[in-house]
């Protein structure tokens, strides 16, 4: 027998071979073609174009059973959650269910079944025509958010302020599969863990810098986590705790939450989804709690045993304060960036993913960054200023043309 595994990170995230390698089992991997090249040791790498969109995943995935029948479907990444899921439905796999999978990915089902369960999300409503949108506008006013409600990394995101915005938007004619919501005023938390044989074994809340739309302004985002002492962090986990006990959660699973905490000390869901945060949140969890998230939810969902490490069950708290910052590309050509001997040892992982000579218009994503950093100090504030002090280090030491 063996395992399909659909993947859309870069292996040094994910060696899927290391962490499966007591199974001895054969590996299938379908990836993009951008990172197939470094997976290495599997029974087979199957490379795609246009991989977040390509149906012939699924072809090539039924095609492979007929040959070598695979027992497991493991899916990392936002966008393979509904293709790993409606391929166990069809071939009776075990695993996370589709509708456990469609709850997570469908913004507007989420939020109708949080809402039954007396959990405060912004008002909403799935949009299927620019009525839709008129109503909604006309019940709950300005400013309200249009997104794909199966979105990811922010990307065709809207704020719409005024009848000017919603009119320009509309020039373009809508989408299909859009929601319509409520704009929450607050700053925004994301909260991160692990759900292991059906139980929360680790939650931890984080406060994000600048917000997940703010790579339209060309500006970082990076989040810290908040300490152990912090009024706030008891609550977000309680919070998140009972938002995926409303769900139809997976038994194996990481998780990644975002929240408003309002100006009136509400906290309000934006959303949440069965998979590791985006960015250096799972590098960031490795350094601070001795977890990787991906792995451990890999692994369980494979069967093998997974336990908490000794010290994070007695003590359910990071061993400092860490944050993580990814600066995203400007217009133009890159030259060069710094290497990691020139930042301060408390820049405790540096990634410079931009080459020279590559050509960008800035980013189209929350998470297109040249460069990532993990950043670590005794306190949030250290940290927050650290995470500062690296962004103008690095902006410094790099060239555009």
């Amino acid at each position: 027998m063996s395992i399909l595994i659909f993947n859309r990170l870069p292996h040094y995230d994910v060696p899927y071979n290391q962490w499966l390698k007591e199974l001895n089992e054969d590996l299938y991997l379908m990836t993009n073609t951008t990172y197939a090249k470094d997976f290495t040791q599997y029974a087979q790498v199957f490379a795609f174009e246009n991989y977040d969109y390509n149906s012939a995943i699924e072809f090539q995935a039924l095609q492979l059973y007929r040959e070598h029948p695979y027992h497991t479907i493991i899916a990392t990444a936002e966008r393979d959650i509904l293709r790993a899921a409606r391929l166990r439905e069809y071939l009776g796999i075990e695993g996370q269910s589709w509708e456990s999978a469609i709850a997570f990915r469908d913004k507007v089902k989420m939020k109708s079944i949080l809402s039954k369960a007396h959990i405060r999300v912004p008002q909403y409503a799935r949009l299927n025509s620019a009525i839709d949108l008129y109503e909604f506008i006309q019940d709950h006013h300005y400013p309200v958010v249009v997104k794909p409600v199966d979105g990811m990394g922010s990307r065709n995101t809207t704020i719409l302020e005024n009848d000017r915005d919603t009119i320009r938007y509309l020039t373009k004619g809508l989408e299909h599969n859009l929601e319509v919501e409520q704009f929450i005023e607050g700053e925004m938390y994301h909260i991160d863990g692990l759900i292991l044989y059906g139980e929360i074994v680790l939650c931890w809340p984080s406060k994000y810098l600048n917000d997940c739309l703010a790579f339209h302004e060309g500006k970082y985002l990076g989040s810290y986590l908040l300490s152990p002492q912090n009024p706030l962090t008891a609550r977000m986990q309680e919070y998140v705790c009972s938002v995926l006990k409303a769900m139809p959660t997976p038994e194996h699973t990481s998780f990644h939450a975002e929240v408003f905490h309002t100006p009136d000390d509400e906290l309000v869901l934006c959303e949440v989804a069965c998979r590791t945060g985006g960015s250096r949140i799972c590098e960031e969890y490795r350094q601070a709690f001795g977890v990787d998230l991906t792995k451990f939810s890999v692994q369980a969902q494979c069967g093998i045993p997974v336990q908490l490490p000794k010290q994070l069950q007695k003590e359910k708290k990071p061993k400092t304060q860490f944050g993580f910052v990814g600066i995203p590309p400007k217009y133009g050509t890159f030259v060069k960036g710094p290497r990691a001997e020139e930042l301060p040892e408390w820049v405790t992982e540096y990634r410079l993913l931009a080459k020279p000579g590559q050509s960008y218009a800035g980013a189209t994503t929350s998470v297109d960054y040249i460069v990532t950093m993990v950043v670590t100090g005794r306190t949030e504030q250290e940290v927050l200023s650290r995470i500062e002090e690296a962004v103008e280090m690095v902006n410094r030491k790099t060239e555009w043309k």
